[in-house]
């Protein structure tokens, strides 16, 4: 039965009596507040109220209580927590800390007034003239986890979305943490010390390096890395919890010392974990966290050594597939082990997920239907503090708004349905163009579970060319935008649905460059036609980023319009008219597999590279690249370029040398062009060079020889010096 909000609410409207809201009569900054957000926005719903403080305890028939109240008692509630209390006369809305009653306030008017927060700009309202709410209401609502956050744009660019939504942010983090994750490099960086302490650092291969790991089983690092933490915490003491943890590399210490602590400790885990536990024990009043991530991700061997009671596990799933729910994707199994192995040693677990592809920012990435699983895995496991990575809080990327919304509803309660939700945001945000949206997610959806293709956070749209990318599925979820364009009730729906299409003219424009199905995707008109089409879409597509706002297209940080100079680029290369097209080409030294595609014929195949080395380049590790083109008896050669990639996160180098040479009898060269290219100290930003070459006039030429020479061995400053350097390559161009 269904009885009416004090007074009955169906009465309650903007001709009757108005809504009496009563606040403590000294209410806290965030109480008063609560209350102020409850009066407007019932206001916006038609509702006329007026706030009051609380005289006595005798309930007030026709009011709603916002705040702290004799008629519920929070004292026993979680942080955040808040309860809802309703007898059919009077309504209590009360929360736990900061903001338990500003929670429960947005909830009361989801759940009982239908409002929604789409965005930050979308603000869904009702009229109020009639609404009401269950009998003997009392809910007791807390969240699944103490800390919540989605590291998206519109939590950390609207107080009013991260509240709705019960979402802590970046501000609440760096309020708490003095320090956040690969801190090593803080703590002892190498700048500082490594010119005279070498020994202090990673070995690795024989010899130490600046850009790895520290070499925890020496004595000196521990005292120099908590005096200097010391430093940090008498300038921040606020701060609870201080990161002591690995950087973001692969290079922990092979030396005879810590490989002895390894096979004490139950391996490299074990070693940080031992080490990070004396630092915690020399700031007990301090939360110490440190990361299980990549080589320390397993919890020791034999659970050798548990972490201290103020340590923290920050458990991190960046290698995983999310095609499946984790709990049941049999290629994550190790990782469902280590959780468990985890929660059997430690009450302190802090969960890094990630939930958007960073390579692409851009691509389509149907990952909705493993968010409710995986954070009812994590919360059944122990976790207390969740963190699901995104695409940064500056960064406007696809689906971004549905993705949002959905992984908020469900960190507060993972066991809510997560269909539903994608439902009333679609049929909601979308009207009722939403239904063609919804099918669109659910095609890619479904393809992507059962096809058994691996979902990667760093994949690209051409992984998918033959799953829920291939031309057949394109063109099915082309015609569902075209019924929810015509199905759009007005320019605002309109341009939400151009936001979501985007996503499909970026998977486009991205399996084109990548050679995909090239004729399926732009079906119409000859070759020069199908430039025209590439370049329309591409220009249309770029320009509607800049108008909403995009400023970085992938992780790497490539501006709308760096990716169109970088598809042009590609478009130019693929299309033009080039005299080394489809010659013979002998490769005097073979390229390193994986990475030979077609051999020699893709320095001539047409087929410009794009920022995707696996495709449409030839990779050469530690080795030469000598290549000689047959041009043909009459051939001139005026102008020669060749494109080489760079990007030293992947241990690939611009060569040292590049040269190129002529003749007409592949005996008698002559040098005529001859570059030393200059390699930054820049680690992970991917970038294509081109090296050009121009004769002082067209000579006659029967072949073109190119060598291009690799780094001796990667420098300095790299984490993986030593090491030989790979080269790529991929068009030559003869003019």
């Amino acid at each position: 039965m269904l009885i009416a909000l004090c007074l009955a609410l169906s009465s309650i409207s903007a001709q009757t009596k108005p809504v009496r809201i009563i606040i403590p009569q000294k209410p806290t900054e965030s109480e008063h507040y609560a209350a102020k957000q409850l009066q407007t926005l019932l206001q916006k719903g038609g509702l006329e109220t007026h706030i009051h403080t609380r005289n006595d305890d005798t309930p007030q028939s026709g009011s709603i209580y916002v705040g702290t109240c004799p008629f519920v008692n929070t004292d026993g509630y979680r942080n955040n927590a808040y309860a809802m209390l309703g007898d059919g006369n009077f309504f209590v809305l009360s929360g736990k800390g900061e903001k338990g009653t500003l929670y429960a306030v947005y909830d009361f008017l989801e759940r009982y007034c239908g409002y929604r927060l789409f965005t930050p700009e979308a603000l869904e309202t009702k009229e109020l003239h009639s609404f009401s709410i269950p009998a003997d209401t009392v809910l007791n609502i807390a969240p699944a986890f103490d800390y919540r956050e989605v590291l998206y744009f519109y939590p950390n660019n609207s107080q009013l979305y991260t509240d709705w939504h019960r979402l802590n942010n970046r501000a609440d983090l760096n309020r708490d943490w003095g320090m956040f994750v690969h801190t090593f490099k803080n703590l002892i960086p190498h700048e500082r010390y490594f010119d005279s302490h070498p020994e202090w650092f990673s070995m690795r291969n024989g010899q130490r390096v600046r850009d790895g790991q520290l070499c925890l089983a020496n004595p000196y690092v521990l005292d120099t890395l908590c005096r200097n933490l010391q430093e940090m915490v008498d300038q921040n003491p606020q701060a609870k919890i201080w990161s002591v943890s690995n950087n973001d590399n692969y290079n922990v210490c092979q030396c005879s010392e810590c490989l002895k602590l390894d096979s004490l400790y139950g391996g490299p885990t074990g070693t940080l974990l031992h080490f990070v536990n004396q630092v915690a024990r020399r700031f007990p009043d301090k939360t110490i966290s440190t990361l299980a991530y990549q080589f320390t991700r397993q919890a020791p061997q034999g659970l050798k050594v548990h972490p201290d009671s103020n340590v923290n596990i920050m458990f991190c799933s960046i290698e995983c597939g999310r095609e499946l729910p984790l709990e049941t994707n049999p290629a994550e199994s190790a990782f469902c082990n280590d959780m468990r192995n985890w929660q059997k040693i430690s009450d302190n677990i802090f969960m890094w997920d990630y939930i958007v592809q960073f390579r692409n920012f851009w691509d389509p990435f149907p990952n909705l239907h493993v968010l409710q699983p995986n954070l009812r895995f994590f919360r059944d496991h122990g976790v207390k503090m969740m963190f699901e990575q995104a695409t940064g809080e500056k960064n406007i990327t696809s689906w971004m708004d549905i993705r949002c919304y959905l992984t908020a509803k469900l960190m507060w309660n993972p066991d809510l349905d997560a269909d539903s939700i994608l439902n009333d945001f679609c049929n909601g945000y979308y009207g009722n163009a939403g239904q063609y949206v919804k099918s669109i997610i659910d095609t890619m959806t479904s393809i992507v579970a059962t096809s058994g293709q691996r979902l990667n956070i760093y994949g690209f749209a051409i992984d998918a060319c033959e799953g829920y990318l291939a031309p057949k599925y394109m063109d099915q979820y082309r015609k569902m935008m075209a019924l929810a364009y015509a199905a759009a009730t007005d320019s605002i729906i309109h341009q939400r649905l151009r936001f979501f299409e985007l996503s499909l003219d970026f998977a486009t424009v991205e399996l084109a460059a990548g050679g995909a199905f090239y004729e399926e995707l732009f079906p119409e008109g000859d070759k020069l036609e199908k430039v025209r089409q590439m370049y329309s879409m591409l220009n249309r597509m770029v320009d509607d980023l800049n108008r909403f706002g995009v400023s970085q297209m992938m992780e790497m940080g490539i501006s709308p319009d760096q990716y169109r100079e970088l598809i042009a680029r590609y478009i130019e290369k693929t299309f033009s008219y080039s005299n080394s097209y489809f010659r013979p080409v002998e490769l005097r030294k073979p390229p390193t597999e994986p990475y030979t595609n077609e051999g020699g014929l893709d320095l001539t195949d047409g087929a410009g590279g794009i920022l995707d080395y696996r495709y449409y380049w030839l990779g050469f590790y530690g080795d030469t690249l000598d290549a000689v083109i047959s041009l043909g008896a009459t051939d001139t050669v005026k102008h020669i370029s060749m494109d080489f990639y760079f990007y030293p996160l992947s241990w690939i180098f611009l060569p040292q040398q590049i040269d190129y040479y002529i003749s007409n009898d592949k005996k008698n060269w002559r040098l005529v062009g001859h570059h030393t290219p200059e390699n930054p100290e820049i680690l992970a930003t991917p970038m294509i060079k081109t090296f050009n070459t121009d004769l002082d006039k067209p000579t006659k030429a029967s072949y073109l020889r190119v060598v291009a020479i690799p780094l001796p061995q990667i420098p300095l400053w790299h984490r993986a010096t030593g090491q030989p350097a790979w080269i790529f390559t991929d068009e030559i161009i003869v003019n």
